[in-house]
């Protein structure tokens, strides 16, 4: 009997992997401003919906952050 199996064979979009690792990389140096910027971009290059609207809410998150003045909350060990 013959399975279907999932298709892989789909090419992986580089461009928009590349630019939202550029991203999660500013955002986690905090350098949200830079970080909104390039999450708008992979907004733009993302093929699939989920990736697109993910991208957006990493931007705004970033812009809200960078307005805000917010920094990530370190918690000492006890």
């Amino acid at each position: 009997m013959n399975q279907s199996k999932p298709d892989r064979t789909r090419a992986r979009n580089h461009r928009y992997y590349a630019v939202a690792e550029a991203a999660a990389f500013a955002e986690s140096g905090e350098k949200y401003e830079q970080a909104s910027k390039l999450w708008l971009r992979a907004m733009k290059l993302a093929k699939r919906p989920v990736n697109a609207q993910w991208a957006e809410h990493r931007s705004q998150c970033c812009m809200s952050a960078f307005r805000n003045g917010w920094s990530y909350i370190q918690i000492r060990p006890s």
